[in-house]
């Protein structure tokens, strides 16, 4: 049994290495038959030229800065949602739930041209802002939430209000801190949607210094010559911090996500 997950492991990781090896390459040597696995000369310059020549840093930083406020700010909203349907009794609330789910089968691509219209009326277009408000308080999250704070004694909240708690202090004080392991969860799995994210921004950002990681390197193709060697590097530059992220919170990504099925 070791044996195979072994060998379906090094299956797995075959393809990252390949892109590590061609990141690493030059550009003729890329396409030699038959290939050269591990290059001669490591061309390191290959990263360099992404980083003082194609302004990488900043289209970096642009990926870093709009998937964290991304996350960041849809953990809040969404937690506020899921909290409010797990807790609270209102007039409609199960009617409002189901458009929320029914949400979840309304294709991005059908909503992207009057989306585009408001937004270019608001002035958000070539802004990050433009990027990140679509999906912000997402049904999926909402309803992922609600499984988690549906677990929360009734008895908790209620001993919280005895105590003179307003309903946003319960819910800061007492409901948060009972939601770590949604958050761990869901968080992972926002920031490495909206680090991967390409039809949107590909639709609202237009100058070079707004550009994404997944934007950029699409914009590295020509016409007439495709670096395919710096294609390759900045495709490492985007894979690294997804896969330090799931090798260092995979325990808290796992427990997540297995509490929640439990809970729901």
């Amino acid at each position: 049994m070791f044996m195979v997950m072994a060998i379906i492991s090094v299956i797995m990781l075959f393809p990252f290495f390949w892109l590590l090896s061609s990141s690493l390459k030059a550009v003729s040597e890329i396409f030699i038959n038959p290939p050269i696995w591990i290059p001669a000369t490591l061309h390191w310059e290959n990263f360099g030229e992404l980083f003082s020549k194609r302004g990488f840093g900043i289209i970096t930083w642009n990926s870093l800065l709009l998937s964290t406020t991304f996350t960041v700010v849809t953990l809040f909203l969404c937690s506020l949602g899921g909290y409010a349907f797990a807790k609270y009794q209102f007039r409609g609330k199960q009617i409002l739930f189901v458009f929320v789910l029914a949400s979840l089968m309304i294709p991005h691509e059908a909503t992207m041209v009057p989306l585009f219209v408001i937004y270019k009326q608001l002035h958000l277009i070539d802004n990050i802002w433009g990027v990140i408000l679509p999906d912000l308080a997402n049904a999926f999250g909402i309803f992922f939430m609600r499984q988690y704070c549906r677990s929360l004694p009734d008895e908790m909240l209620e001993a919280a209000r005895i105590d003179g708690c307003s309903e946003f202090t319960l819910f800061r004080k007492v409901v948060l801190p009972n939601l770590k392991s949604a958050f761990a969860a869901l968080g992972i799995i926002l920031f490495v949607k909206q680090w991967n994210n390409f039809l949107w921004p590909v639709v609202i950002l237009r100058s070079k210094e707004n550009l994404t990681l997944a934007v950029a390197i699409k914009a590295l193709e020509d016409s007439n010559y495709t670096p395919y060697h710096l294609i390759m590097a900045a495709s490492v530059i985007s894979v690294l911090p997804l896969l330090i992220i799931v090798l260092v919170f995979q325990k808290q990504l796992i427990s997540g996500l297995t509490e929640g099925a439990v809970k729901g």
